[in-house]
């Protein structure tokens, strides 16, 4: 009875084990924002996720021997100021994924995840570098802030002499329209060699749904008149492809990303394109001063977009920052739209924020 009960707890004591690498981790960015002009007013609003999205998640693995490991990733985003679930309500809408892992072979996995555009070129854009979400190009249709990818196979390689590759294959989902309707598939590649590293990715999502005018702040999209702002246009296919590269000089960092984005209707297709130059700047180990600035085009419509930002660590895990975005829009009936704020009244937009990030 004794040796029963001596392996009883030996096994739940392996079991607990095996639990131990599970981790808890999270970020809570909250801030006020000021914006010059929204739908022809000024406003003043509470704004969370701008420098890093809100969220919590799980990550772990299990060692299976061999070199193998299961690995999985559960993360959920808020809104920390009304409590409410992102990503439409799902309860882990930002990443669900679970697979095996091996130093050798690289890793598998299975679930929702980022595309390519995000995970290959983000870090050399200067909404990565400066305050986040406003100073990504125009209506992040390239893909680069971080969206997302239902049914979702990743192959992700080992490091070979600082050349990485990946790919992904997204089944037809039949899910939310910003997500993915139809398949998809994501390649992407990452070479490091000392203080420089480059990345190039491409995304392609067959029957692709989202509102130009909302997105984009244009009238008028692939030769039709939009009749609201709110018009959502199907697309039978987005395509959607960059480059970016970094120079880490210790206190500077330099960066930049080229994007090439391809709308088709199947009838008429057009191209935004989008160029981005980033600088950061370590004025001290705890204050940090970056700048951005972005040209994109499409058909007649013009944007450039500047940004600046100055951000203070409190601790290695809290700071405090306060960003400038101002966008001009230029062509007929074109309208300046920061993301996530929405199109202005007119062909300007100047948002100031002050904002607390908190991680854990």
């Amino acid at each position: 009875m004794i040796k029963k009960a001596c392996g009883l707890v030996a096994l739940y004591a392996c079991a607990a084990h095996a639990q131990s690498n599970v981790t808890l981790y999270g970020v809570i960015d909250d801030g006020i924002t000021y914006v010059s002009n929204v739908g022809g007013s000024h406003v003043y609003k509470m704004d969370d996720g701008v420098s890093q999205g809100s969220r919590f998640g799980f990550r772990g693995g299990e060692d299976l021997g061999g070199g193998w490991k299961a690995v999985f990733n559960l993360e959920s985003g808020f809104n920390p100021n009304t409590g409410a679930a992102r990503q439409g309500g799902l309860l882990f809408g930002r990443l669900a994924y679970v697979g095996l892992s091996n130093d050798t072979y690289g890793s598998v996995t299975f679930g929702r995840r980022y595309d390519l555009m995000s995970t290959t070129l983000l870090r050399y854009h200067s909404g990565f570098t400066t305050v986040g979400i406003y100073n990504l190009n125009p209506g992040d249709q390239d893909r680069i802030s971080g969206e997302w990818l239902n049914n979702l196979v990743t192959y992700e390689s080992p490091d070979w002499s600082g050349l990485k590759v990946s790919a992904q294959y997204s089944f037809n989902s039949q899910s939310a329209p910003t997500t993915n309707y139809g398949h998809a598939y994501s390649l992407g590649a990452n070479y490091t060699h000392g203080p420089f590293s480059i990345g190039a990715a491409t995304t392609n999502i067959h029957d692709y749904f989202f509102s130009p005018g909302a997105s984009l702040g244009v009238s008028s999209f692939l030769g039709e008149t939009l009749p609201t702002a709110a018009t959502i246009v199907a697309l039978r296919d987005l395509r959607t492809a960059g480059v970016g590269a970094g120079w880490d000089f210790g206190k500077v960092f330099l960066s930049g990303v080229y994007s090439n984005t391809r709308f088709d209707n199947g009838v008429e297709a057009d191209t935004l394109q989008s160029m981005n130059a980033a600088l950061r700047y370590s004025i001290r180990p705890d204050l940090i001063a970056a700048a951005g600035y972005t040209y994109s085009k499409l058909e007649e419509s013009r944007w450039n977009l500047f940004a600046v930002t100055l951000d203070y660590f409190l601790s290695k895990r809290t700071d405090v920052y306060t960003s400038a975005n101002y966008e001009k829009a230029s062509g007929s009936g074109t309208k300046a739209a920061l993301v996530t704020i929405g199109p202005s009244g007119n062909d300007k937009q100047l948002a100031l924020r002050v904002g607390l990030r908190h991680k854990f």
